[in-house]
Order: structure tokens, then sequence, then C-alpha cells
């Protein structure tokens, strides 16, 4: 490269730290010290820019996993909260049917079709839950 004088005026501090670079780097000209802090922040600058961009990739790999992540529980909480709806009206009109006037809860007596249910529910989640780690 050409090199070129140019009488510049600098602060004091900037003086100091240019002086400070060119003993620690055992430099012997001022213009030299600041040529290779110029070409130091240069290749900082590089590298920012190389860091940013690999994190905006990542940033970007992991908003399309998790997007669709979210999608799967989005659908799986649908199908639940449709079930759920079918079973009150289900239950609902079993009520109206048998004229029942009041409901004896789970906290105070489960009955043994209700454990029946509740096992087999929990069993089927559990089977489900196996299948998916196990990748089949």
């Amino acid at each position: 490269m050409m090199r070129k004088r140019q009488n510049v005026t600098l602060h004091e501090e900037t003086i100091d730290l240019i002086n400070e670079y060119q003993e620690q780097h055992h430099i012997r000209y001022p213009g030299e010290a600041l040529d290779r802090m110029v070409a130091e922040w240069e290749e900082q600058q590089s590298k920012d820019h190389s860091l940013e961009y690999v994190m905006s990739l990542m940033a970007n790999r992991f908003q399309e996993v998790f997007s669709e992540e979210m999608k799967r529980l989005r659908l799986a909480a649908n199908s639940t909260n449709k079930n759920t709806q079918v079973l009150l009206e289900l239950m609902n009109g079993f009520a109206m049917d048998q004229n029942l006037e009041s409901c004896v809860t789970t906290q105070l007596f489960e009955s043994q079709a209700m454990k029946d249910a509740r096992e087999a529910v929990e069993e089927r989640i559990s089977h489900q839950r196996q299948k998916r780690i196990s990748g089949d």
C-alpha cells in the first residue's frame, strides 16, 4: 500500500493511547501504530459482522423449529378442547335424559368406572409418549 503524509490534530488521550500501543507492540513510528490499530479495528468489525450473521442464522433456525413445535401444540390443544366440549355436551344430555338433579363429584366419591377410565387414559398417554420418544 502506498503511504501518504497527513497532518492531523489529535486529543492528548488519543496520542497517549497511540504511544502506549507503540510501546506494547514495539513499533517505532506512530503512523505504523495507527495503521495497525485501524487494521485490528477493521478485523474486529469483520468478526462482529460474521458473528451477527451466524447469530441471525441460528435465530432463524430456532424460530423455524420452535414455530413447528408451537403449531403441533396448538393442534393438540385444539383437539383436546374439541373433545372436552363434546364430552361436556354428552354429559349434559345424559344428565337431562336421566333427570339428574345433583352430581357427586370425584372428591366425594370416585366410582370404579371412573378409576378404570382414568387408568386407560393414563396408559394411552404413556404409550403415545413412548412412541414419540422411540420415534415410531
